[in-house]
């Protein structure tokens, strides 16, 4: 199984351990989360949809889909990601990186940009089947409220880390998302694989 470098989301990681402790987030007042979602085609078609706060159970990451963003990432912006849960311990993890934080427009996106991001497809916190790289395209974010942020993306990735031949396009994505400080690191890994 492929390896996959995990250092880009340490700011992600650092918002599960303040989001594990969250539990007066009301899922169904207004504003307060709507999630990740976008559909793609190419040389891979469907559609990608994913909302929630991390949960824990008695102190430890419990597997399961969900949508977040922390910041600083490793370019001292924002990252907006989500996980979606297939078979566990296995799921789709999507992560947009952006710097500076700012409402707006962020273009280019393209790896090693000021905007960036991945789709990784059968991930497991370590390996994945299936990894596409962002090669080009843009992003806005709309609205940076006190705890939620939204905005849109749409990019071209490619398979093998951007280098390789299979595309995917994105026209309407979307996202609206709990917005959090940092914390520690290393939780990530455990909500993803179904605990530590």
């Amino acid at each position: 199984m492929k390896r996959v470098a995990v250092l880009a989301f340490a700011g992600l990681v650092a918002g599960l351990a303040f989001l594990a402790g969250c539990d007066d987030v009301d899922l169904l007042t207004p504003n307060s989360l709507a999630g990740v979602s976008f559909t793609f085609d190419g040389d891979t078609t469907g559609g990608y949809a994913a909302a929630g706060l991390p949960t824990t159970l008695e102190g430890q990451p419990e597997f399961g889909s969900w949508a977040i963003s922390t910041e600083p990432d490793s370019l001292g912006g924002l990252i907006v990601s989500a996980f979606r849960a297939t078979e566990q311990p296995k799921g789709d993890l999507f992560v947009l990186q952006l710097a500076p934080l700012r409402t707006g427009s962020f273009t280019p996106c393209e790896p090693n940009a000021a905007c960036h991001g991945r789709v990784i497809f059968g991930y497991d916190g370590g390996g994945y089947e299936d990894y596409f790289e962002i090669v080009s395209g843009s992003a806005t974010i709309d609205e940076i409220g006190e705890d939620r942020i939204s905005g849109t993306f749409r990019f071209v990735a490619r398979d093998e880390g951007g280098t390789g031949n299979r595309t995917l396009t994105v026209d309407d994505g979307t996202f609206a998302v709990p917005f959090v400080a940092t914390v520690p690191q290393d939780e990530l890994l455990c909500l993803i694989s179904g605990g530590c």
